[in-house]
């Protein structure tokens, strides 16, 4: 057989832009302020740009199917006997996630796209869960309700609360028959009106344990992991352009989260730059000194998360990958095979990626440059029990779709092991790429290293490369703490100095990360996020006492 030169051309091109651009830039430039927008639907057959009902329409790039599409040449697969085809199994993913290209493929999203666009239209944060893939009858997770104007209320970021659910099932049934006469009035429906009616013409305005309910078809039996993992890992084009960052939550976590923690931890995906400052901490002998801390950058974080309890102390290249997956097995209540062993298909995963990191820090295969010598570390394992997703960010945008591409391949329940994956490509990518310098082979952290954790949160921060041009993050082993001698400690200015990071924040010159963010650092900063907003609630209701007061003189005097 013959290709043409035209024909490899465009397969040749097909299978570069694929793999150059897996999850396309923005067709809408980005803001002043860097931020895009992956909001919108793409167009597709099923969804006619006429449609009154779809929400906003964009037009996706081309992707490497498409240009072959566009020469008649058929798609090669991998199922089949073509030895030559090297597209990988999955390369079309639902056109409500927004990783999917103009090969996308229909999915149980699409038909309330744009009921889940109005109703969190008008919101900047979002707290979202879901119950898909059987026939629910209670929901246990609760919230409070929030549409947004309790927040408005004290001038802060509106919160909203939304939870997808099957339209057929018994919960949705037995709320429906909740609901008074008079209210289904107002909603068009009348007595000798049938179920489906009913669920159209409601979706969308119905709320349960504090959750609006996105009514969802087709969604009472089991899904897709294409499916099943949208709203959590891939959830920007389901919700309105006005949402910038999204808080999804288990339908199992074993904790009530409210609005105040969607805003809460909305906060912490950013902070402002962390000026020079001088703490204490041990020396080699393990006596009191002073150190200065150099000037950290501004931060920006494209997904904040918890890290895993209970990981194995061990290195990244050596981390036990079979304990802690069936740790992550009991975790979830899957059930084992009877041998004991992990089910097949997480068995693959698992031994996968075991391989992949046995090749990739093989002696033999690695680079004599030293910059270039650094092993695949498979280490940040997290809980995903609740994300916080920043939808505004081209870098995590990316993330997400890498994470999402990762998991959905293999099928499985365990997004926490796919993810360790994608961080652990990634971390090797940022050090190459940077040329940070070999790790000294040592079990223990040194001095310095032990100042750094006990005294910053910088080792919570996972650097994230971003585009050319865009200052590079800062990884934690590259601050480096600076020992007061002795005889300058008692000087003005190396006293002890407590410093906030900059209250003001510039788009200009940020950083981009992951922050897996610990327990005790989390109930450190509520605490003291807690005692902002009560000052800031203080100082907004002296505002409107005083503004009635005025409003009150100025009615008595015109009487």
């Amino acid at each position: 057989a013959t290709t043409s030169l035209k024909d490899g051309a465009a397969k040749l091109l097909a299978w570069h832009l694929d793999r150059a651009l897996p999850y396309f830039p923005p067709i809408n430039s980005a803001s002043e302020e860097g931020e895009v927008d992956y909001s919108s639907s793409p167009l597709t057959s099923s969804q006619p740009a006429t449609d009154q009902q779809q929400p906003p329409i964009i037009s996706i790039p081309l992707d490497g199917e498409a240009i072959l599409n566009r020469r008649g040449i058929s798609s090669c697969s991998t199922a089949g006997d073509d030895p030559t085809c090297l597209r990988e199994a999955h390369s079309s993913y639902p056109c409500a996630s927004e990783c999917s290209t103009q090969s996308c493929m229909p999915s149980v999203f699409d038909s309330v796209l744009s009921i889940a666009h109005e109703a969190t239209e008008g919101c900047e944060v979002l707290l979202y869960t879901m119950t898909l893939g059987y026939d629910v009858e209670e929901m246990t997770l609760e919230t409070d309700f929030s549409d947004g104007e309790g927040q408005e209320e004290w001038h802060e970021t509106p919160v909203c609360t939304i939870a997808f659910v099957p339209s057929e099932s018994i919960l949705v049934k037995a709320v429906i028959e909740m609901v008074p006469p008079n209210s289904l009035t107002e909603r068009g429906i009348s007595s000798k009106s049938d179920y489906e009616t009913k669920v159209k013409l409601l979706n969308g305005y119905l709320s349960h344990h504090g959750w609006l309910l996105i009514l969802v078809d087709g969604a009472t039996q089991p899904l897709t992991s294409e499916d099943m993992f949208l709203s959590k890992l891939s959830p920007a084009r389901l919700f309105h352009s006005s949402v910038r960052k999204a808080m999804y939550v288990d339908e199992s976590f074993s904790h009530t989260p409210y609005p105040d923690d969607a805003q809460f931890l909305a906060s912490e995906t950013s902070r402002g730059v962390l000026k020079m400052r001088t703490v204490t901490g041990p020396d080699a002998k393990g006596h009191k000194t002073k150190y200065k801390l150099p000037e950290e950058p501004q931060r920006r974080a494209v997904l904040v998360v918890s890290p895993m309890r209970h990981i194995p102390n061990e290195d990244g290249h050596k981390m036990p990958l079979k304990e802690i997956t069936s740790s992550l097995i009991k975790e979830l209540g899957i059930e084992f095979e009877e041998d004991g062993r992990e089910p097949k298909e997480i068995r693959a995963q698992r031994e996968y990626y075991e391989r992949a990191r046995s090749l990739i820090n093989s002696v033999d295969l690695r680079s004599p440059n030293s910059f270039l010598r650094h092993k695949l570390e498979v280490k940040d394992f997290i809980r995903t029990k609740w994300i916080i997703h920043h939808l505004k960010l081209e870098e995590g945008h990316q993330l997400r779709c890498e994470w999402y591409k990762e998991h959905v391949r293999w099928n499985t329940h365990l997004d926490q092991l796919s993810f360790a994956y994608v961080m652990a490509k990634r971390e090797l990518a940022r050090k190459m790429i940077t040329k940070q310098p070999l790790p000294l082979q040592t079990q223990e952290l040194t001095i310095l290293q032990k100042i750094i954790q006990k005294m910053t949160d910088a080792s919570e921060w996972h650097p994230i490369i971003s585009a050319e041009g865009t200052a590079l993050p800062i990884h934690h082993s590259q601050i480096a703490p600076e020992a007061i001698p002795l005889n300058l400690q008692d000087l003005p200015d190396n006293e002890i100095s407590r410093v906030n990071p900059d209250a003001a924040y510039s788009d200009v010159g940020s950083t981009y990360y992951v922050r897996i963010m610990s327990d005790a650092r989390m109930l450190e900063s509520r605490v003291k996020w807690m005692k902002a907003r009560n000052m800031h609630r203080k100082r907004v209701r002296g505002m409107k006492e005083a503004a009635a007061n005025e409003a009150a003189a100025a009615l008595a005097n015109k009487e």
